[in-house]
């Protein structure tokens, strides 16, 4: 996870704190849910073609969560001290 690491040291360069990056993960993280309920309980039948689609998408942004998620995990478990070196 270095490169998260230098990220992080980049986004304070840039006058982003722990607090902002996490922000911007949590919001991903909502629009990555509420796409992903939209998705859950649309419940038209388009056929198979776009059912295999739907499904893909789904396997996507569960992903994503999962990933953002993990980054938030990540960074909450740094010290400030540490991204700020």
């Amino acid at each position: 996870m270095q490169w998260v690491e230098a990220l992080l040291r980049k986004s304070c360069d840039k006058t982003l704190t722990k607090a902002e990056v996490l922000h911007s993960l949590f919001h991903m993280i909502e629009v990555n849910e509420n796409t992903l309920n939209h998705i859950q309980t649309h419940k038209k039948d388009f056929g198979p073609e776009l059912e295999e689609i739907t499904q893909t998408e789904i396997h996507d942004l569960d992903f994503h969560l999962k990933y953002y998620r993990s980054l938030v995990n990540y960074i909450n478990s740094m010290p400030e001290n540490k991204i700020v070196e």
